[in-house]
This record gives C-alpha cells, sequence and structure tokens, in this order.
C-alpha cells in the first residue's frame, strides 16, 4: 500500500468533466526490437495482497500509451504493490513494496536484467553512481527502521544504516541525494529528515520538519521544501496540521514555511516545476504554489471534481502535469494530463491504483 498500511490505434474524443479532452486507446505492444523513447512510465500498484501491480508506459512523441509493459516484456508478473520507479543509465529499477523486492530491467525495452531481495518493505531506490568509486544505491522502508545500501548492478545488499536512533521504529520514505549528501524522509511514526553522508554511510544530523514528511523536492536555489500530512486522524501516532518546510542545507536548518488551517486536510505528491521556481502537490485538487510568493494555496489549479487524486508528476522537459486517478482501488485507474497552466490536454487507462510517474529523459545506447 502507498500512503497506508488494449489494442487500437486510434482515440476517441470525449467530453471530459474537466473540460474537452481526448481519451487515448493503449496500443499493443510488438517487443521484437520494441524501444521506449522518452516518455513517462506510470506505476501501478495494484491491488493489496493480488500481485497485480503493473507498469504503463505513455509517449509524447508517438501520442500513445502502452499498458503491462513489464509483463508484456518478461512474460511474467510484477509482484504484489509496485511502489516507486527510479532510472539509472539504462537501468530501470521498479520497487515491490509487499513482495520486498526491487526487479532490474532495461530502460529502453523493459527486459529483465536482475533484482534485489532480502528486503522487508522498500519504498525507493536512489543510486548514488561512480563519482566516488564504484556505483551503490540505498533503498528506503516502511518497517525496518534501516537504510539498506546494495550493490545496483549486482543486486546483492552490502550493508544497512540504522536510522531507529533510541530505538523508535522509524519508516523511511523518500530519498534525494544531493552534494554528497542522502536527505530521507521519516514519514509514518517519524517527523524528521534524515541526512547520511554518502562517502562514509553514516547518519550524520536529523533536521525535525512536520509530522510524517511524504515528498521532498530541490528548488532552483537549493532548497529541500519537505510537505507533511500531519499523521490521520484515530492514529496512536497523533495528528497534528499538515505542513509544508523549506531546509537551508548549507545550515542544516529548517523554515516552516505553510501550515493549513483544516486539519482534515492531508497534502501528498510535492513535486516541482521544470525551472524549478514552482510547487505542486495534490490536496482536495492539485495545487500550484510559487516558492518565492507562496500563493495558491486557497484555490486548486486543478480540481478532483468527484474523481481520487492519488498521484502527480511534472514532466521535467516541458512541465506538462501528469495526475494518477485510483477511481475505486480496484478497476483500472486514470492519468489526466493538463498544461503547467491547468488546462485539460487528455487523458488515458492504465493499471489499478496508478501511484507513481517516472519520467524517462529517452533512450540511452
Amino acid at each position: 500500500m502507498r500512503r497506508t498500511i488494449k489494442t487500437g490505434l486510434f482515440a476517441a474524443c470525449i467530453i471530459c468533466i474537466t473540460g474537452t479532452s481526448c481519451e487515448k486507446q493503449a496500443v499493443e505492444i510488438n517487443h521484437d526490437g520494441f524501444n521506449f523513447g522518452r516518455g513517462v512510465f506510470i506505476v501501478n500498484e495494484g491491488q493489496f495482497l493480488s500481485a497485480n501491480a503493473s507498469v504503463s508506459f505513455f509517449d509524447p512523441v508517438k501520442d500513445s500509451v502502452y499498458n503491462h509493459v513489464f509483463y508484456r516484456a518478461n512474460q511474467a508478473p510484477l509482484g504484489d504493490v509496485a511502489q516507486s520507479m527510479s532510472i539509472w543509465e539504462d537501468n530501470a529499477f521498479i520497487v515491490i513494496n509487499n513482495s520486498g523486492k526491487i526487479y532490474r530491467v532495461g530502460r529502453n525495452d523493459m527486459t529483465f536484467r536482475g533484482k534485489v531481495t532480502g528486503l522487508s518493505s522498500p519504498r525507493y531506490i536512489a543510486v548514488a553512481g561512480r563519482d566516488q568509486g564504484p556505483a551503490k544505491a540505498y533503498v528506503s522502508d516502511l518497517y525496518s527502521g534501516k537504510i539498506m545500501v546494495v550493490d545496483p548492478l549486482e543486486g546483492t545488499i552490502l550493508d544497512s544504516i540504522d536510522v531507529r536512533g533510541s530505538g523508535d521504529r522509524l519508516s523511511t520514505e523518500q530519498m534525494i541525494l544531493h552534494n554528497g549528501k542522502l536527505y530521507v524522509a521519516c514519514w509514518s511514526y517519524g517527523r524528521q529528515v534524515l541526512v547520511i553522508d554518502t562517502s562514509t554511510d553514516c547518519m550524520v544530523d536529523s533536521i525535525e520538519v512536520g509530522k510524517q514528511p511524504n515528498s521532498m523536492v530541490l528548488d532552483k536555489d537549493g532548497y529541500l521544501w519537505v510537505l507533511s500530512d500531519g499523521g490521520f486522524q484515530f492514529s496512536s501516532y497523533g495528528q497534528e496540521k499538515a505542513s509544508l518546510t523549506r531546509l537551508n542545507l548549507e545550515t542544516q536548518r529548517s523554515e516552516t514555511m505553510k501550515i493549513w488551517d483544516d486539519i482534515r486536510v492531508s497534502p501528498t505528491d510535492l513535486c516541482i516545476n521544470n525551472a524549478g521556481d514552482s510547487l505542486y502537490f495534490i490536496g482536495e485538487g492539485v495545487h500550484k504554489v510559487s516558492i518565492a510568493g507562496m500563493k495558491g494555496f486557497s484555490e486548486p489549479l486543478i480540481r478532483e471534481e468527484g474523481r481520487q487524486f492519488y498521484s502527480l508528476g511534472v514532466d521535467p522537459d516541458n512541465g506538462i502535469i501528469y495526475v494518477g486517478d485510483a477511481v475505486d482501488y480496484q478497476q483500472d485507474g486514470w492519468v489526466y494530463r493538463y498544461s503547467p497552466k491547468g488546462m485539460a490536454i487528455d487523458s488515458f487507462r492504465v493499471g489499478v491504483a496508478p501511484g507513481y510517474f517516472c519520467f524517462s529523459p529517452g533512450r540511452q545506447q
């Protein structure tokens, strides 16, 4: 679980509840020589315990959507609850939360290359690259209280970083690599952003933010923005109002920029535009907020209007907004595309519970 624990080559234009747009029909893939170009992979969680997770791909150049691309490439199911996906060099890593594994596939064709197993409940993977020696990757986890250090090519676990401190269980969530440091949001049971030195793989600091930080982005000036949902009603951990915090990474200090008035608001999926100066998030619709003026909290840029907005992504090349609609978490979901100003472009059907967008810059040899 993510926040809790076709064929045809034609398009039929329809009138959507967001305005006039075009519904695309999925295209069948012939994997003999097929290569994905620049576009976006949609990670569909599937239903919990149903092992029906899947990956879709939207190609903006061909204006086409392809569903079940992992299965079609490998003739094998993905697993139980696909959480996230990350691209490094010509590899793509798909994190399967409830199956406790990470698949490594070719980002150009989705064919199997290897996997990491022996994980508890993995959430995200961040690959540090080869700048300071052999490549290594960090894996966050929902339950273990550890960050696992893995060899991204061999799939072996190299080490683990215990982040439990005095013994409290900490759920580690999204991670961002920046200037030799790994910044880790502690979501469930946490209110910290951990700082890990990637040269030593030791935790060197922690920064307090709002309760349950669920997503983070870096802006054009090098500030780290952290969105905290505040917890949930009736949780034994308690609940407080949601908040948006800016971290100065030079001083390792936090500046709270916004606290929501209504405790029932639980914002998620913080994203940033290609210019690095506007924030987007889901909170009873999609909001757009300038990092300078901090305007945009009161009225959403894109209204939910009866849909179940579940995920958000912003194309780093052109600022196009992608919104995942989980519908009822049982049937296939939808993806809606909007211009940076919130004008509807089109929509297409994907798998069950579209929960994450991973943008691919294109084919790499």
